[in-house]
This record gives C-alpha cells, structure tokens and sequence, in this order.
C-alpha cells in the first residue's frame, strides 16, 4: 500500500515534466525517477527526449535555429510525457539573458535594420546551407557574443569588420590581471563582424530525489536530495573583453581618452562581462555588457560595437597636378572661448595660401554640435572642390565670414566628407577638443566625453579612409594638448614629433599661435614641397642684434632631386629672411642637396662685419651642420620646413695720435702770442713753458675714457673723456724748464 502510493506520486512529477518540455525545450526534460531543480539547465543534466519524440513550438525560422541541440543522458532513459507539470519545473529561470534563441535575435543594433524572418520551421537543407553567424549555447555551456564594427554604412549604421581577435581575461573590478589560456577564451571576427566565445562549464548543480526519507501515514512527505552533477567551474564567472589583434591594414586603440574639463585621462578600451554566465544563454554586448547604460559621466558608456580603426592611406605617388583638399574646421564654442576664432581663421586662409601655385583644389567642411555648423555664411560648408590659383579672395571671404558656438561632434564632422560623394586625396580635421557628441540627431553629455562619441568618429573616419583619403588630425589649443590617443584613433598611429616630416606623420598638437605655420607646412609637404628660409641677424658694434636688411644670399642645389626656385641670388629686406622652395615630382623622392651662402660686399667688411655664428633647424629641432665658409651644404626632403640663421657681428679696430707741442707763453693765462719752441730751442732755466697734446681719434671705433699722461711730469688737462672716430682734441699742461746737469 505504502509502495503504490509512492509510485504514484513520483509519476505524477515525471508528467510533468514532460509537458514542460514542450515550452522550454532547453530547459526542462522528461524523465522517470528524476525531478528537476527549479534553476535553469538543471533538468537538461537529467535527460532528454530523443529528437524523434520532440515537438517544437511553431516559431519564426531565425528562432528555431537558435534553439540549442540536447543530447539524452545515457543514464536516464527518456519518455514520452504522461502528466502535468510539477510547480518546481514550471519555474522560471532566474538568470537575465534570454535564451540563444532570443540573443540571435538581438545581435544587430536597435538602430541597424534587421532581416524579416520567415514563418515555419526551416529544412534540414536550409539550415545546413545557412548555419548562424553566433553559435548556440548548450546545456553545459554559455556564449558571450561580440559584434566588431569597421567602416560607416550610413549616417546610422556600421559595417562589420572581420579578422578582429579578442581574448577573455580574469580580474577583478580593477581590471584584467591575466588572461585566460584555454582555446575557447579566444575568438576572430567572423564575415558578419560576430566574434564569440563558447565558454563551457557554466551549468547549474543539478540533484535527483531518491528514496522516501520521510512517511506521514502512507503518504511520502519528503525525498532524498542527490546531487548528479555539480556546478560548472564557469558559473557565473566574469571576465574582461581585450583586443589581442587587428587584421592586417587596421590598428587597435588600447585606451581612448574619456572625462571633461580638467579630469580627461587615457581609459583603457576593454569591457567586463556581467554578474551572471549560465548554461543555455547568450550574452550579447551592447545588451548584457558594453552597454550605454551607464549615463553621462561615466567613462566607458558604449555602443556596443567593437572599434578598430582603418589604416591611414598615403598621399599620390605623383605630385605634377596637385592635391584635392577638404579642410574640416572645428567651430564648436570653445574655440570662441579661448578667444582663438580668429587665429583659426588666419590659419586656416594661410594654408590655402600655401598651396596657390600648385595647382590644388580646396573644400570646406565645418561642425560643431551638428555638421555644418549653420546653413549661414557663418557655419556653412563650401564641399565643392574649388581651384586655389584664381580663387584666394573667395576662399578668405567664406573662411572669414565664419563664427564658432556649440558643442563638439567628430562623427558628424567626418562622415559628411565620407559622404559627400568626392575623391579626397587629404582630409584635414582641425579640433580644439575631444568629442562630447555623435549621431544624427544628436546625442551625448555635451560637456563629457565617453567611449560612444569617439567609437562613432572613428567608425566615420574609416569610412573616409575606405576611399583613399588620407585623414591628418591636427589638435590645437589647452583642449587636446594632453593624451593624444583619440586624435591617434581617428587619423593613424604616427604622430608629429619636431624634428620629423610633417608628412610622415598622421596627427599633430599645436598651440594657436603655432597653428598657421603647421598648416602652412602641410600644404607644402602634401603637394611635394620642402621649404629653406634664411633669417639675417646683424649685430652692430656696441649696439643690440636685430635682422639684417641689404645683405646678400645665394642658394644651389648641388645634387639629389627636386628643382630650387628661386634660382640666383636674394637681398633681404626689413624682415632680414629670404626663402626658398624645393619642389620635388613624388612624394618619395630623394632629398636634395642644397648649399646657402652669404655674400659680403667689400664696404660691409671695411666696416669690421664677420659671419660670427651660423645655425639651422629642420621641422622645430636643431639641426646639425658644419660651416664651410661662409656658408653650409644640408640635405632637404619633401616636406621639410628648414630655416638656418647667419648671424654677423660688427668689430672695430681702435687708434689714437698724439701730437705734443711746447710754447714760450708770455702771459701763462692765454697762449696768444705764444711763441712755439721747435727742437734745439735755447730756453733759460726757470722759464714756465706750455704744452699742448693734440689727440685724434684714427680708429673704427669711439673712444672713451681717455686721459693723457706725460712721463716727463707735467700735468696734463683735457677738456673731454671721449672722443669720437675721426674726431680730436687739444690737452695743455705747463711747467718750469730746468736745465740739464
């Protein structure tokens, strides 16, 4: 009696059971002598219904794929179900990720359009040829899923980038300590921009009842618990998401730069996976972790799409008809603040002075908060390629009309060039500050900037290096003069350092007042230039340097490449400089070897001048060189910017003359009617004589402090102490003749 009714009632949860397997197929399944925990996967480690018996729910084919493959327990024969389900089964489970059917689903962006699904269970055939980017969990595993991002689609969308190598690695909130060695901690970037990680051991404890450890009556009250299968090593383990690798022609970004103000600091790009990793379910970033939910100060607020950035094209290889240039400025508020509107202005007309001559075309993008800043003349775009040569004062009239206000958006900025249909050879971007907005319509703190705003610039960036453009960043004023690793993000891994080619490098930071030369260097080092200028510095005898004006120079190219203009000799006028170009045919090309020397005039060497020190610098740092002369022999390739200093100092050579007379004074007051003494002259002891010394000044240079002394013992006076050159004066002194022994 006591047997039946424990056999009845373990039937009944058998039943159960089985009618749950219906629903929640990774979930629960059927089987005699076993009772499912409640958790989720635990019924799953029980037993399973063979394929032949089980039914699927009609469902949407992208949905049925999803649904994970389960594997009868060979310890546990399955069977049909008979019953209604028990209350533990039919509970739901208590981890947050839906099920991989639900996180397929969910992989692409609420802001990526998604394919509509077709009705009705796929075939065998159709799920062979189709199988899913994002692999199914199973009963003892979890999937943690990335999507990489490469280049921008559109205005909303970014296309997958394949190839990308991520790897788990443990740690706690602090960050990643090391990373995770076994094979399935590594995932590459599948054609679809998936890279996932198939983390095993991650299912729930999962028990069994056994026999009746209780009676009341004759009825069972309470079963034996046995544990089947303990818990997964991985349960509910989190790790950190790290880039290990880019494919070739693209480059990671380890950190971005995040924060506001004064606190902006190097944030280093990698994401934590959430509190819970459980068996059957998919973890999806940009849902479960690398998320936006974060708010607006915090740091690592994403869009959930991974960021590698393009590498950056070369200019043409051919320098014969010029460049096409869109110059991107950067007309947020804070370049009024800094009160730097006008400075950006001068710059910006001095690099479209720069390239007059060469045959390039110029384009003008703005962006602030939005892009254009305006549709007025003080915000507009100008996007048509206009001929420089011809069009100078229409390029000043549109770039000075120009007015800054709002906030700062990098992707707005660049996409538009990307989409603005024309080839670019160079993409110039101009900012005084990191991004703290992105999208269209616009989103972000305004005044915060977060992993999201410079993830989307760099998406906008790739797609306009996708074309061929070579993008420079050129960061400027106390708003990016820190850590450079967004400008580095969105232009290429190079940076400017003094001393180097402008046109090796990919992004620059300057100050204001540094800002026009920059520009001015990169119009000529893209249109296959390099640039000399001479500054004089003369230094007159006795007074301060100043620059040179009159002084003759003359430049020769002695051998290398490139043709010098121009030929012959300078003069320099009141500024004291003369300058130099070396045009060159590719950007490649080898230096050129180039001479410089002073010509001095034969009256500038009458006067005391010497070439007294000589120096050079190339691209802001010093340069060595050795004087030869007066002059010096320097290589220069394209895109140098050299200046050398001759600097000339003034020497005099001193001279006096002293001419002493004596006279017989007849009254010792005056020396009119004095009667001189020549040599030989009788003169009776005790008689006063009068001397004078006439002192002239025969040298190069003034005298003074000058004072005549006679050994014979007279007293001589002088009217002065200084004396000019060519100038004179007459000393006296006097005294009694005594006769010698």
């Amino acid at each position: 009696m006591k047997h039946r009714a424990s056999t009845g009632s373990w039937a009944g949860r058998t039943s159960r059971r089985g009618l749950t397997a219906l629903v929640t197929l990774a979930l629960v399944v059927g089987g005699t002598g076993s009772v499912a925990s409640g958790e989720p996967g635990d019924a799953a480690e029980q037993a399973a219904p063979t394929p032949a018996t089980v039914e699927l729910p009609e469902q949407d084919a992208a949905t049925a794929e999803q649904v994970p493959t389960v594997e009868p327990s060979p310890a546990v024969e399955a069977e049909a179900p008979t019953a209604e389900p028990s209350p533990v089964e039919a509970e739901a489970p208590t981890a947050e990720p839906s099920p991989a059917g639900e996180a397929a689903a969910e992989t692409a962006p609420a802001t990526e359009p998604v394919a509509a699904p077709t009705t009705g269970r796929p075939s065998a055939a159709t799920r062979a040829v189709a199988p899913l980017a994002v692999p199914s969990p199973s009963s003892t595993s979890a999937v943690v899923t990335v999507k990489v991002g490469g280049d921008r689609a559109t205005a909303s969308t970014v296309a997958p980038l394949a190839g990308v190598r991520l790897r788990l690695h443990d740690g706690g909130a602090a960050g990643p300590t090391a990373p995770v060695t076994a094979s399935w901690a590594t995932c590459v970037s599948d054609a679809q921009g998936d890279c996932s990680f198939v983390v095993p051991d991650t299912q729930q404890a999962v028990t069994r009842t056994g026999e009746c450890i209780s009676w009341f009556l004759v009825w069972c009250t309470e079963y034996e618990q046995v544990v089947v299968t303990p818990a997964g090593v991985n349960l509910d383990r989190q790790f950190w998401v790290v880039q290990e690798a880019a494919p070739e022609g693209w480059y990671t970004s380890s950190a971005l730069v995040t924060g506001g103000g004064t606190v902006q600091q190097a944030t280093p790009y990698r994401f934590r996976t959430g509190t819970q990793l459980r068996a059957g379910a998919t973890y999806t970033a940009g849902r479960d972790f690398m998320t936006t939910s974060g708010g607006n100060t915090d740091r690592t607020v994403s869009g959930g799409r991974w960021q590698s950035s393009r590498a950056n094209p070369q200019l043409p290889q051919t320098c014969g008809a010029g460049i096409d240039v869109a110059l991107v400025l950067d007309l947020s508020g804070s370049v009024a603040d800094a009160g730097a509107v006008g400075d950006l202005k001068a710059s910006a007309i001095a690099f479209a002075e720069a390239l007059e001559g060469t045959g390039s075309r110029l384009s003008l993008f703005t962006f602030a908060q939005n892009a254009p800043r305006t549709t007025s003349a003080s915000g507009r775009n100008y996007p048509e390629l206009l001929p420089i040569d011809g069009n100078l004062a229409t390029i000043r009239s549109r770039i000075n009309a120009y007015a800054a206000a709002g906030g700062t958006n990098w992707d707005r900025g660049i996409h538009q060039v990307a989409a603005d249909g024309q080839a670019f050879d160079l993409a110039i971007v101009v900012t005084d500050g990191m991004a703290t907005y992105s999208g269209s319509p616009v989103s972000g703190p305004g005044n915060f900037t977060r992993f999201v705003e410079t993830e989307q610039a760099i998406f906008s960036a790739n797609a306009l290096k996708a074309e061929g453009t070579r993008v420079l960043a050129v960061g400027v004023g106390e708003g990016v003069s820190g850590d450079a690793a967004n400008l580095r993000a969105v232009s290429g891994p190079t940076r400017y350092v003094a001393g180097a080619s402008a046109n090796t490098a990919d992004y620059f930071q300057t100050g204001w007042r540094e800002l026009a030369p920059l520009l001015q260097n990169l119009a000529k080092g893209a249109t296959c230039q390099a640039t000399i200028t001479v500054d004089k510095v003369a230094q007159p005898y006795g007074a301060s340097a100043r620059p040179g004006a009159g002084w003759t120079f003359a430049a020769t190219r002695t051998a290398g490449s490139g043709t010098l203009a121009p030929s012959g000799t300078q003069v320099t006028g009141a500024s004291g400089s003369v300058g130099y170009t070396v045009r060159f045919t590719r950007p490649d090309a080898t230096a050129a070897t180039v001479r410089l020397e002073e010509r001095m005039t034969s009256t500038q060497r009458s006067q005391g001048w010497a070439l007294s020190t000589l120096s050079c610098t190339a691209n802001g740092r010093p340069l060595a060189v050795a004087r030869d002369g007066d002059g010096l022999t320097l290589d220069v390739a394209v895109g140098d910017d050299v200046t050398c200093t001759f600097t000339n100092t003034q020497t005099r050579e001193p001279g006096v003359e002293i001419v002493k007379r004596a006279w017989d004074v007849p009254s010792a007051a005056q020396l009119d009617g004095a009667r001189e003494l020549s040599a030989g002259s009788a003169v009776t002891t005790g008689s006063t004589i009068t001397w004078t010394y006439t002192v002239r000044n025969t040298g190069q240079t003034a005298l003074s402090d000058v004072v005549v002394t006679d050994d014979q013992g007279v007293d001589v006076r002088c009217p002065r102490t200084d004396l000019a050159v060519g100038d004179h004066m007459v000393c006296t002194g006097s005294g009694p003749v005594t006769a010698r022994p």
